[in-house]
């Protein structure tokens, strides 16, 4: 075993909580070290805790070396901690150097936002389908162990509802229709989930709101839409992206900015679920008129599922709508606003 300088390096070693000093020598490995004392190996890769004053090693089962001469620039970056020679050098950083690495950091942000971003919607075209499918599949799985139970909609019910539904199909032009799926679900209350390549997760509370089969449809053209646009692994890929360049300017290291990134993160993310929300509305729209199905129910769908929120929550309608849809924290666009886009496109 070698040191990154080819040689040993001689001095004073001193045992956890011993004042006793032994004449002894290390060899560096990789930021480890090893003790030797009359060719005898007294420890054998001893992991560096810090370096102080260029010649007291301390190390991290409470032991202590101090070499005879301070240690070669080699040897000192051979041994220093990663964390340790951050430290280092952000001690050393100009005002200068601060700028730079700014600088070089809003380059990188930019670039994702304006390049990767961009081309996300084309780069999910590249992905197989029968791997999305898997991820939609793994999802659901977990969710019915989780959160959905067993349908209490009669099959026949479920049935027309399926039978219906392949009218929307026919005009997507899917590599496989998605299964539709149907489940009980106090957690998700009156719902639908479209999950990456299918299926599609209809909740039973859903059916019992909307009750007409016409507004259940829409509901489910709009999810196909989001299949359709593979709108789920879009933002999988682009949530994928942003975290490897939060972890490429962060590290890993620090607890403390790893909860900041992912908060950033979720943010960023139910802000592009919005938009992706507001796109699969305006296609539903397209996919009922090519279905001869009136564009108006998934209109009446909408407003009774924002009914029922604002009663669930005992908040004011105009207040439910405007201010608490519209939090950051919403995945999709506000009640009123959904509603003024959505009556604007029905003629």
């Amino acid at each position: 075993m070698k040191s990154i300088s080819n040689k040993k390096i001689d001095g004073d070693f001193f045992s956890s909580g011993s004042s006793k000093a032994e004449t002894a020598s290390i060899l560096i490995d990789n930021k480890a070290v090893s003790v030797f004392k009359d060719n005898k190996c007294l420890y054998n890769l001893l992991k560096v805790q810090s370096v102080q004053d260029n010649k007291s090693i301390f190390f991290e089962n409470g032991s202590l070396f101090v070499t005879k001469e301070e240690l070669n620039v080699k040897d000192l970056k051979s041994l220093i901690p990663k964390t340790e020679s951050i430290l280092n050098h952000l001690d050393e950083f100009k005002l200068k150097s601060v700028f730079i690495i700014l600088l070089i950091i809003i380059v990188i942000l930019i670039s994702y936002r304006f390049l990767f971003i961009s081309f996300s919607s084309t780069l999910v075209y590249f992905f197989p389908y029968k791997w999305e499918q898997k991820i939609g599949e793994a999802t659901y799985k977990t969710l019915s162990n989780t959160i959905l139970e067993k349908s209490e909609i009669p099959e026949k019910r479920k049935t027309d509802i399926r039978e219906k539904s392949e009218t929307i199909f026919k005009h997507t032009k899917l590599y496989k229709n998605p299964e539709i799926k149907f489940n009980k679900s106090t957690i998700l209350g009156p719902n639908a989930l479209a999950l990456p390549g299918g299926p599609i997760i209809i909740t039973d509370e859903l059916i019992k709101l909307l009750k007409d089969d016409d507004l259940i449809l829409s509901v489910i053209a709009h999810e196909i839409a989001h299949i359709k646009e593979r709108h789920s692994l879009q933002q999988i890929v682009e949530i994928a992206g942003l975290s490897s360049i939060a972890w490429m300017i962060f590290g890993l290291d620090e607890s403390i900015l790893d909860e900041i990134v992912f908060i950033g993160i979720n943010i960023w993310s139910l802000k592009k679920s919005r938009d992706l929300e507001k796109d699969a509305d305006l296609m539903a729209l397209k996919l009922l008129e090519k279905t001869d199905i009136s564009k108006k129910n998934f209109l009446l769908a909408i407003e009774k599922l924002t009914k029922h929120y604002c009663l669930k929550t005992k908040l004011e309608k105009s207040i439910c709508m405007d201010e608490i849809k519209n939090s950051w924290f919403s995945t999709h666009p506000t009640g009123a606003e959904r509603l003024k886009y959505l009556k604007n496109n029905l003629d």
